[in-house]
């Protein structure tokens, strides 16, 4: 998606099922396919006024891809380790270039291999620079991490570690550092 689409004018409005294919994806990425969670996510922002050019140059990008990766999925193994919890968190800073917000990115996995959770979003506010677009993705996926944490206590699979978060950006790992004393780089 690196084309910068803009919202469609009324008079260019498309008649195809634009709104109701941008549904089915976000459940398709909601249930078994964290890969489309970005796209859908990017495309999901043009269903007020879509255009051809949304409908034919990517929605259908996006469809083109899914049918030559059907044999990709989740794999969920059962192993007897301890259920390490470990997670990913990224941010683009102001990428679009019409509200300047940036997008929030995190995917969790257990034992080191299942993919459990995943979220790619807009962040609800302007972010000042890269380092505080990354730590408002961190704290969203530490929020997230310790709902995860309860769920798996309610399972009585209480995880014998601390959950592990991967941040890319040393500054905002050394301001985390600062404040919260935990962190792995």
């Amino acid at each position: 998606m690196s084309d910068s689409l803009r919202k469609g004018e009324e008079a260019e409005r498309t008649d195809k099922p634009y709104r109701e294919l941008i549904g089915c994806l976000t459940y398709v990425t909601l249930t078994s396919r964290p890969d489309l969670c970005a796209a859908v996510s990017y495309l999901s922002q043009f269903q007020s006024c879509p255009t051809e050019q949304h409908w034919v140059q990517h929605t259908k990008r996006v469809l083109r891809y899914i049918k030559g990766t059907l044999d990709l999925g989740l794999v969920f193994r059962a192993k007897d380790e301890a259920s390490l919890i470990d997670a990913f968190a990224d941010a683009d800073w102001a990428n679009d270039p019409v509200d300047r917000r940036s997008l929030t990115g995190y995917v969790f996995r257990v034992c080191g291999s299942t993919v459990v959770s995943w979220l790619t979003r807009k962040q609800s506010t302007i972010s000042l620079s890269s380092t505080e677009a990354e730590l408002v993705a961190l704290c969203t996926a530490v929020c997230h991490g310790v709902w995860l944490v309860r769920l798996l206590k309610d399972l009585s699979r209480e995880p014998e570690s601390p959950v592990v978060y991967y941040e890319d950006n040393m500054s905002t790992i050394r301001v985390w550092w600062k404040t919260s004393g935990t962190l792995a780089a």
